[in-house]
């Protein structure tokens, strides 16, 4: 064999051994930004459905500020719609808060005492509340190991980190309500819109 065809052969091999590391290199990057993506995806389904669970307790507490601002109303009415023992309610109420009923309805929350009446919501859904910050927790563990993205999904992260902004928020008022009720609910209602809007829109984009 001369030396002419020996180069030819080791040429060859060299050229075949470039694409192959070419092929295999690119495959590689794609399975990369697939798996990135799907994270991607999952991370944003669990805003949407944590936003979801979210917006439900504060949906009560929008609900019961409200009624107790215009109403008394009887222990045996809260604990029926709220799931909470009779006693227990009467337990975080005092003399001072009690309203009467008659009709057999007994005692119940004065109208006005709209403190009261969050704590009681707050002891009723306290599963509820657990379980949103567990979620809110396992979110932000996603959101780090979804650090250094791929090129080709960087945008598409910092949109992430934008929505994980108004998410965060709105766990926060959403578990612990402050200022009045028209405050709460102008700013639970205005964070919901724009936390949707802002997922809805790049669900679509990630599509």
């Amino acid at each position: 064999m001369n030396k002419k065809i020996i180069i030819s052969i080791i040429a060859i091999f060299v050229i075949v051994g470039g694409v192959g590391y070419f092929v295999w290199t690119n495959n590689e990057k794609k399975k990369e930004e697939l798996a990135y993506q799907n994270n991607l995806k999952e991370t944003f389904e669990m805003i949407e459905i944590a936003t979801l669970n979210s917006a439900k307790i504060a949906s009560t507490y929008q609900e019961y500020w409200g009624e107790i601002i215009d109403r008394s109303i009887p222990f045996s009415t809260l604990s029926k719609e709220l799931n909470i023992p009779v006693n227990e309610i009467d337990g975080m109420v005092n003399v001072f808060q009690h309203a009467y009923f008659g009709g057999g309805l007994g005692v119940g929350l004065e109208q006005g005492e709209f403190d009261t009446m969050l704590k009681i919501v707050m002891i009723a859904k306290t599963e509820e509340i657990e379980n949103v910050l567990n979620e809110h927790e396992l979110i932000s563990n996603s959101i780090s190991q979804l650090k250094n993205p791929p090129e080709k999904y960087k945008d598409n992260y910092n949109d992430l980190l934008d929505v994980y902004e108004l998410y965060d928020s709105f766990v926060s008022i959403s578990t612990s309500p402050v200022g009045s009720y028209i405050e709460y609910s102008k700013n639970i209602n205005s964070s919901y819109e724009s936390l949707s809007s802002k997922i809805n829109t790049i669900k679509l984009q990630l599509n």
